[in-house]
């Protein structure tokens, strides 16, 4: 996930029609080389405006700067879409099939009842999102794991958190396929969750011991 300037659009780790038919290539596509790929253009602009080219992308995420509040405002906007566009991209799968059992999956269970009730949970945080936002499920370390959701192009607080899975809710992701229909989509997306990536995210924000 990290980056240095230029930033550059990560690509896809599948076709445009691998996803089909639970999502169709121009959805994909527009979604990917439009939506996300003109986040990319404006942060790298901002970036040079603002003299913060020595700056990561998590940096300019996380980080405070002195600019207007306009200004700052659309700097967070961008580095918020170009990083949260990357972790949801990179936690889908191209194959749709139910959750294995891992660390992550077991953690979830204990947390929540079941695979079930969890996504039951997810669906609800969908659909509070007045507007446009994102669906978390973030890791405090060993602590244990929750749902969080964040308007617009907002990110959790990564100082404290590790993201491990993220669902995009705003409407170019979904409007063309599930219409308004925010259940069908975000059981889309369930379907085509990329475990093996999260749980590596996981075990990450355990630390080494999780992996011994």
């Amino acid at each position: 996930m990290e980056q240095q300037f230029p930033f550059q659009s990560s690509p896809l780790p599948y076709s445009y029609v691998a996803l089909m038919p639970h999502c169709d290539a121009n959805t994909l596509y527009y979604h990917h080389d439009k939506y996300y790929a003109e986040a990319v253009y404006e942060l790298n602009r901002l970036a040079v405006r603002h003299r913060l080219t020595d700056q990561s992308l998590s940096q300019l995420v996380t980080e405070d700067y002195n600019l207007p509040a306009v200004q700052l405002n659309r700097l967070k906007s961008a580095a918020g879409s170009v990083y949260n566009h990357q972790l949801y991209f990179d936690g889908i799968g191209c194959k749709a099939g139910p959750p294995p059992f891992n660390r992550l999956t077991e953690a979830i269970t204990t947390t929540y009842g079941s695979m079930a009730r969890f996504q039951q949970l997810m669906t609800e945080a969908a659909e509070s999102i007045i507007g446009s936002g994102w669906v978390w499920l973030v890791a405090e370390g060993n602590k244990g794991i929750h749902i969080s959701t964040t308007i617009n192009n907002e990110v959790v607080p990564l100082h404290s958190v590790t993201p491990i899975l993220v669902l995009d809710m705003w409407e170019h992701a979904y409007l063309t396929l599930d219409h308004f229909n925010k259940p069908s989509y975000v059981d889309t997306w369930f379907s085509l969750i990329d475990w093996a990536r999260a749980e590596r995210r996981y075990l990450a924000a355990l630390g080494p011991e999780a992996v011994g």
